[in-house]
């Protein structure tokens, strides 16, 4: 699949890691960390699973995909020349975590109009944090469908295995085109599928 193929690696690793979560019940959202143009890191959602991999968290409500892999990065050193890739676009406390860890930027794909707290930085963090002497650029969402596929699968998420909570509503509500396009795919009939079946399916479906 050429689309694929042209996505950057650090992405494509990410989007893996988020169809693995997907497919282990969790909430559908990868992330890796790269220097040098080299991924360091890897980590992804453990939300409702009983084990993650060691350095990160399982079954809790902060175990997210971001928060695992910068849980990951040492004390010795800053991270300034590091990029925090993600799936989705990064929470209150995701966003805030990457602050504190010295993350020099941070690359999200997906829209999240639920959560998405990324531009908590320039309205809070850097106003209030004196002590960090180098900014945090953000870009997100990204142009083109993995930008979607990214929001998409986290819609999805919801959509079919918790279909009563206020945040399902709020995909209702706010992006009715995602939650249709969710119930016409059924994305969770093909958790366990390779990640590329699923995305010709996807791209099909556009």
């Amino acid at each position: 699949m050429s689309a694929w193929d042209d996505l950057e690696e650090p992405w494509r690793e990410a989007f893996t890691l988020a169809w693995e979560a997907y497919g282990a019940g969790s909430i559908p959202v990868g992330a890796v960390v790269t220097r040098d143009g080299g991924i360091v890191v890897r980590g992804r959602n453990y939300m409702f699973e009983d084990e993650a991999p060691p350095g990160q968290l399982a079954r809790s409500r902060v175990a997210h995909a971001e928060l695992n892999v910068l849980a990951q990065l040492g004390l010795g050193e800053r991270f300034d020349d590091a990029v925090l890739w993600t799936t989705l676009e990064p929470c209150a406390m995701c966003i805030g975590a990457a602050w504190l860890s010295t993350i020099g930027a941070v690359r999200y794909a997906g829209d999240d109009v639920y959560a998405g707290a990324s531009r908590l930085i320039e309205a809070q963090l850097e106003r209030s944090d004196r002590g960090r002497r180098f900014p945090l650029a953000v870009e997100g969402p990204l142009d083109g469908p993995f930008g979607i596929f990214g929001e998409l699968l986290h819609i999805d998420r919801f959509v079919h295995s918790l279909p009563d909570r206020p945040i399902t509503q709020a995909f209702r509500e706010r992006r009715p085109d995602l939650v249709a396009l969710a119930e016409r795919l059924r994305l969770d009939e093909h958790a366990g599928a390779p990640l590329e079946e699923v995305l010709l399916r996807f791209f099909d479906a556009l």
